[in-house]
């Protein structure tokens, strides 16, 4: 059988987008619905919006004005005579992180439900133990995403340290690195791990 695969994806968001979400409690809770709702496969606006028990115009208008981006159609289907679109975001497990005044990291993992500054609401990685973080750390520290120089990797710890994130060091404390350091490059980063050894996947998807 073959093994299911946890791929994580970093993506740098500019400061507008990333505030007026972090500002704005129903944009969060749209967002957190269609990451979790969209684990597995697409979910209609219909769906979404009776899941998050609001109104259809509503959620449309916050969808179409305020989260471009964050979604597209993966299928449509012909129902009654209509197209009914089916809506996903772009890669299922993302982290979007914004550098703001003072190297502050702010961060969304709508997957996680953690908006905002990361000092403040920490990484989804803060609810493993330690024996769980080390085994998901040994899968991605060989991933070329994180072949960095002996500088980079310097810098890279400050901004965690500037953060309030403290050794050792998370794999969500250095995807997020990674992803400050790669989004000067206008990249971002891409890493995998065996969804068995993810327990936080696990949990979102009730095994």
């Amino acid at each position: 059988m073959k093994e299911r695969v946890c791929r994580i994806y970093g993506h740098y968001l500019d400061p507008k987008t990333c505030l007026k979400i972090i500002n704005h409690d129903l944009r969060k809770r749209i967002l957190h619905k269609l990451f979790v709702l969209t684990l597995d496969k697409p979910t209609t606006k219909e769906e979404l919006a009776k899941a998050l028990d609001i109104d259809y115009s509503k959620l449309l208008y916050q969808l179409n004005a305020h989260l471009k981006g964050f979604w597209e159609v993966k299928r449509e289907e012909k129902r009654r005579g209509a197209r009914e679109e089916f809506i996903a975001p772009p890669e299922t497990n993302i982290l979007f992180i914004m550098l703001g005044a003072d190297s502050t990291v702010y961060i969304l993992d709508p997957l996680a439900n953690l908006f905002g500054k990361i000092r403040e609401v920490g990484t989804r990685c803060d609810r493993c133990s330690n024996t769980q973080i080390y085994r998901c750390w040994e899968q991605i520290r060989g991933s070329k995403c994180f072949d960095f120089s002996r500088e980079e990797v310097i810098k890279q710890r400050k901004l965690l340290e500037i953060n309030s994130r403290s050794a050792p060091f998370t794999p969500m404390d250095w995807i997020i690195a990674c992803t400050a350091l790669r989004c000067l490059e206008g990249e971002g980063c891409v890493v995998e791990i065996a969804e068995d050894t993810c327990m936080f996947i696990k949990k979102m998807r009730g095994a």
